[in-house]
């Protein structure tokens, strides 16, 4: 998963890729953190998979323009459209279901 600092590279990475993975955590965020660790490895197992990262507290512009306010928050992105969004608890087999279906379309 990358780390991510600025909207002009998530822009882009939504814009070239066509399924992404995007986790929004914050800084001081133990669930996050942990959260983070876990999403990490079901991303790295798809290697199809654009994932990447970033602490909401870095780029203010995340939250307006993904009404993101707290962390983690998770969002599958398809062709740049959200398909899937989980905040605080994120069920991990609902998540990898939906990366599957959508990674064969």
């Amino acid at each position: 998963m990358k780390h991510l600092t600025n909207i002009t590279d998530i822009e882009q990475a939504l814009t070239e890729n066509h399924l992404c993975l995007f986790y929004i955590k914050a800084l001081d965020c133990g669930v996050c953190n942990v959260m983070l660790d876990k999403v990490q490895r079901l991303a790295d197992s798809h290697t199809s998979l654009c994932s990447f990262y970033t602490d909401i507290r870095e780029e203010p512009l995340i939250a307006g323009r993904f009404l993101v306010y707290s962390g983690p928050t998770v969002l599958l992105l398809m062709d740049g459209k959200e398909i899937y969004r989980a905040s605080q608890f994120i069920n991990l087999e609902e998540l990898e279901h939906k990366i599957i279906r959508n990674l064969n379309i």
